[in-house]
């Protein structure tokens, strides 16, 4: 039987255990353990090559958090707790931590939006982010806070990267408020499946619309007519560069991102797409063939594939 020296690179599976809050000497330790069975702390001591004194600690905080079990017999004898135990055990942990996590930031983030507009009137906001890991969290809290129209200009390979980072996971509790969307998406097939989901929102809510053009480069959102996110480097690596992004509320600022969206608006096509019902809706709601409605279930609909 070949041992865990053998079938994987030792140093690295150190590491991947930290993952798992195993420190690199209770890695060490756990690993020596499973693999001989079931050994008495001398002779995981010796083959660890730890201090024995070290060791030992190491071994009975080990035993405290549950990694390690121990016989009664005389020495006593370390058996590993099964590695999907332990690693379950933490993945639980952590969840619960991130749901914690996430209550506390919702809380936070209802009430210190004071904080952020603190600033004196009529002075200029601007804010320069770079990076999708910036950029995503900060377009998703855009559209969370819109409570009256996201006007919306994308590119295809960028659409399907703001779709897997959730950027528009609260659309259809914006719609269902009555909130306005729109977007002008470029237009490939893997786009189409995308944007064929964002309509059957729009057929639900009658409040969403999307168009396509076929040479789009620009990106850019707008929310409420009161603040806008223009991407510098609109498609993530585009030419070995991150995405780089400017956002700010000044108001001659948002109103020419408006005035270009709305050029692009009166060029882009609405696609159609396949529906049954045959409600007809108002041309600034278009949706689907035709403004035809149809059903769909919002919850899922913006869930990449």
């Amino acid at each position: 039987m070949p041992t865990a020296r053998a079938e994987f690179d030792w140093p690295e599976l150190l590491r991947a255990m930290g993952r798992f809050g195993l420190s690199t000497r209770e890695a060490s330790l756990y690993l020596l353990a499973l693999r001989r069975g079931r050994a008495t702390a001398r002779e995981l001591t010796r083959e660890s090559s730890l201090d024995r004194v070290l060791a030992y600690r190491t071994l009975d905080a080990m035993r405290a958090r549950g990694l390690i079990q121990v016989t009664l017999e005389r020495p006593r004898r370390y058996i590993a707790v099964p590695p999907r135990v332990v690693f379950e055990r933490n993945l639980l942990e952590r969840r619960r931590a991130l749901d914690e996590d996430e209550g506390l930031a919702r809380d936070l983030g209802r009430r210190l939006p004071e904080l952020r507009d603190a600033a004196p009137s009529g002075a200029p906001r601007f804010e320069v982010i770079t990076g999708g890991d910036a950029i995503y969290p900060y377009l998703r809290d855009m559209v969370r806070r819109a409570t009256r129209d996201v006007r919306t200009m994308i590119t295809s390979r960028a659409l399907r990267e703001s779709v897997r980072n959730r950027t528009y996971e609260d659309l259809p509790r914006f719609l269902r408020e009555g909130g306005e969307f729109r977007m002008i998406a470029g237009s490939d097939p893997f786009a189409r499946r995308l944007l064929g989901r964002i309509r059957r929102l729009g057929r639900v809510y009658q409040r969403a619309e999307v168009r396509s053009r076929d040479d789009l480069t620009v990106r850019l959102t707008i929310v409420d007519g009161r603040e806008a996110l223009v991407f510098l480097v609109p498609e993530p690596g585009t030419g070995g560069v991150p995405e780089v992004a400017v956002w700010s509320d000044t108001s001659e600022f948002v109103g020419a991102q408006r005035a270009l969206f709305d050029a692009n608006w009166a060029g882009a096509r609405a696609e159609p797409s396949a529906g049954k019902r045959s409600a007809p809706v108002r041309t600034a709601e278009r949706v689907g063939r035709g403004g035809r409605s149809t059903g769909a279930s919002p919850s899922r609909e913006l869930r990449p594939r």
